[in-house]
């Protein structure tokens, strides 16, 4: 048997090279289909499957812009169609980063190889061969760990994404998702920060700029490096030539000089408004139509600061005003502080709780006419101790520390007077008039408890918005609206009080001769047409407020300083009306003034008592009544006329009035021989304080007496003499007390008490 014959070198190299062919031939197949299969269900990044990055950009009533606000990644982002990207910055952004976009399946081979040639010496991928799909995939996926899977997971995800998405989607997504520069991503956003013109309108030049920028956004940023961005325009020039993208006409039209770029940045036009939005609603994203007047914003904006510099010697640091649509709530204008990017500027003083002073007297007479408890010629007494019988405890005064004696409530309101305001609320009851005014849409900051019946003079402390939306109701009927923002937010209001005792407020506070007294005529309150209007003035001029409506717009203000600090005697006629006035007569361009109460009963009043009038009235004037209101009381009753002169006759709880000085009427009491001790009163009982020196402790002791008599005072049978200007003042001492009081024949004694 013969030997089998040894095959040649050449013959067995020829068996090995098929075999590792076959087995290569095969295992790329396998490798194929196994890379196929990945592709197939490898995950997407599931920040790819959200809608892109989309900043809050809002635009006042009419489309203009008022700001942008920025995201976490993007100081400007606004999503658009690939059609809103007009013809030249997809082809030129293709043509530049992935020619065969159109074409391949994700994955460019001819790119990748050409890539890893470029890195073969690194031993690591650097750049370069990235498809747009695949830049899509890494830009929304954080990479982690080995950058070579990475660049693995971004094929396989890319040639999955070519074949779920059309290519178009991908592009869109892609430009919608990319940095160019200054954290202005995606098309919209860089072609108004650069351009000032929306990515449809840019030129070839302006789209082959933009398209070179995303590369490197830090190293051509067109503010900062305009020489670097425009070698990268001429650079990108080529490459488009290169590529056949651009052709030689347009290339020759275009030349190397970059396109002028032109720095855009939206400014904030109204911080505290955004503030306001943004704290509201805080996930809000997109272009979003607010209620503000942009041009009417911008023009109270520059009269608040005009006046906080003008009245700055009088201590009037900051100011703030509010304009609202009576009807839908609207906001159409916000300026919280004279100087958003001062020290205190980002306070906001159109939503921020202060002292009220007198701003919700108003509201209170509305309560008190519509339940029919008082009219607007009801006569109040003004006087230092007409509530003492209500509140013990409070001893309110008159903000010039007069008193008038008997007013009406046309004057008392339009005039502010506390003690009558205080008087009212006694008719009302603190707590019912404190819960209506939670229906006129108040919330205050603390409960009743802590405000007592100084909360109408100032202890509660409203949001100028708040006050602005109620005040609208006074103008609106008695309709108050709540206070909107944004556009698509529904209209919503509430009934809280009658258009008939609301007209009759409106028209007080339109009176400009009832409140001459306080204001003296032709103050900046006086408005050519009817515009009721309110001030206020806190304790120690800490704060000052003027808010009034014409029939369409309520305007609020309030003036004063932030920490509290005390402006120098500073009253709200000054440092309030002469900038809510400033707002007003802007608005009486197109404004009108509220109509005069219609379907009201009208009668003749007397001018001195709120009666019906006699021969002898001082003065008559007519006056507004819900229907069976009117007055039927003559003023005979309290006038009576000796020797050819009228005289005022008033009840027993004028006397102490009567008899001093602020006496302006020559009003006498009624001659009824009466003897009543004011002060202390029946079972009140003193606390004596350890803290105060003990002869700061005193109780004053006083009487209604009859006219021309001397009282004589003891307390526990010792006399009390009178002290230097005649105030009677006893000690306070532990233990029961019996003070009597004698003056002509009558006699009259309480009791109380007094413990440490």
């Amino acid at each position: 048997m013969q030997p089998r014959p040894v095959p040649s070198r050449w013959i067995r190299w020829r068996r090995r090279a098929g075999r590792a062919l076959r087995a290569a031939l095969i295992g790329g197949f396998l490798l194929v289909l196994a890379a196929d299969f990945t592709s197939r269900v490898i995950p997407l990044p599931p920040a790819l499957l959200q809608p892109p990055d989309t900043t809050l950009t809002l635009e006042d009533r009419n489309g203009r812009e008022i700001a942008v606000v920025a995201s976490r990644r993007a100081r400007q982002a606004e999503a658009v169609t690939l059609g809103e990207m007009g013809p030249w910055l997809p082809a030129v952004t293709v043509g530049l980063e992935d020619r065969n976009f159109w074409r391949h399946n994700g994955m460019d081979a001819w790119a990748l190889g050409g890539a890893a040639c470029r890195n073969l010496r690194t031993l690591r991928v650097v750049s370069g061969g990235s498809t747009i799909a695949q830049q899509l995939i890494k830009n929304t996926r954080p990479r982690t760990g080995w950058r070579w899977y990475d660049k693995g997971y971004e094929a396989l995800a890319a040639w999955r994404l070519t074949r779920t998405w059309p290519r178009e989607r991908i592009l869109e997504e892609y430009l919608n998702r990319i940095d160019y520069g200054n954290r202005r991503v995606g098309p919209r956003a860089a072609a108004r920060a650069y351009f000032g013109k929306e990515p449809a309108d840019l030129t070839v030049a302006e789209a082959v700029y933009l398209a070179g920028l995303p590369q490197s956004p830090t190293r051509f940023n067109p503010w900062l490096r305009p020489r670097q961005a425009a070698e990268r325009y001429r650079r990108s020039l080529a490459v488009l030539a290169q590529r056949g993208v651009l052709d030689a006409a347009t290339l020759g039209a275009l030349g190397d000089e970059p396109p002028a770029v032109r720095r855009r940045v939206v400014p904030n036009a109204a911080p505290h408004f955004v503030d306001a939005v943004v704290a509201r609603w805080p996930g809000r994203r997109g272009r979003v139509r607010t209620t503000l007047d942009l041009p009417l914003q911008q023009a109270v904006a520059t009269l608040v600061g005009d006046h906080v510099r003008r009245l700055g010697a009088r201590g009037v640091g900051q100011a703030a005003v509010v304009v609202l649509d009576n009807r839908s709530g609207a906001v159409l204008a916000m300026v919280g502080s004279a100087d958003y990017a001062g020290p205190e500027g980002e306070n906001n003083g159109v939503l921020t709780p202060r002292s009220g002073g007198s701003v919700l007297k108003p509201f209170l007479y509305v309560e008190a006419i519509e339940r029919k408890l008082l009219t607007a010629a009801s006569v109040l007494p003004d006087t230092p101790d007409a509530i003492r019988a209500e509140y013990v405890d409070y001893d309110p005064q008159n903000f010039d520390e007069r008193y008038l004696g008997p007013v009406r409530v046309r004057e008392a309101l339009a005039s502010s007077l506390n003690v009558p305001a205080v008087y009212a609320l006694s008719r009302v009851g603190a707590r019912t008039f404190f819960e209506k005014l939670q229906s006129w849409g108040f919330s205050f900051p603390r409960g009743l408890h802590e405000y007592g019946a100084g909360l109408i003079l100032g202890n509660a402390e409203p949001r100028l918005i708040d006050l602005a939306a109620a005040f609208a109701g006074i103008a609106a009927e008695g309709r108050v609206p709540h206070w909107r923002l944004l556009a698509d937010e529904p209209v919503r209001g509430r009934v809280v009080a009658t258009p008939e005792a609301t007209a009759i407020v409106a028209d007080i506070l339109c009176d400009d001769d009832a409140r001459r007294r306080a204001f003296g005529r032709g103050s900046p309150l006086a408005t050519p047409v009817r515009v009721p209007c309110k001030t206020g003035t806190s304790s120690a001029f800490r704060d000052a407020w003027t808010v009034g409506s014409t029939a369409q717009h309520t305007v609020a203000v309030w003036a004063g300083n932030f920490d509290g600090r005390p402006m120098a005697g500073t009253a709200s006629i000054e440092a309030a009306a002469p900038l809510w006035r400033a707002v007003v007569d802007e608005l009486l361009q197109t404004d009108t003034g509220v109509p005069a109460p219609a379907g009201l009963s009208d009668c003749e009043v007397c001018r001195l008592t709120g009666r019906r009038p006699t021969g002898d009235s001082p003065g008559v004037v007519r006056e507004w009544f819900l229907p069976s209101t009117e007055p039927t009381e003559i003023a005979a009753e309290w006038l009576r006329t000796e020797g050819g002169r009228t005289i005022l006759t008033l009840p027993q709880e004028y006397a102490a009035w009567c008899a001093s000085a602020q006496n302006h009427l020559g009003a006498v009491v009624e001659s009824e021989r009466k003897l009543t001790i004011r002060r202390p009163e029946e079972g009140s009982e003193y606390v004596i304080d350890p803290t105060l020196p003990q002869a700061q402790q005193m109780v004053p002791l006083e009487a209604m007496l009859p006219p021309g008599a001397e009282p004589v005072w003891t307390v526990n049978g010792r006399r009390v003499p009178a002290q230097e200007g005649g105030a009677i003042l006893w000690p306070l001492e532990p233990g029961d007390f019996c003070a009597v009081v004698v003056a002509a024949d009558l006699r009259a004694e309480v009791r109380f008490r007094v413990r440490r």
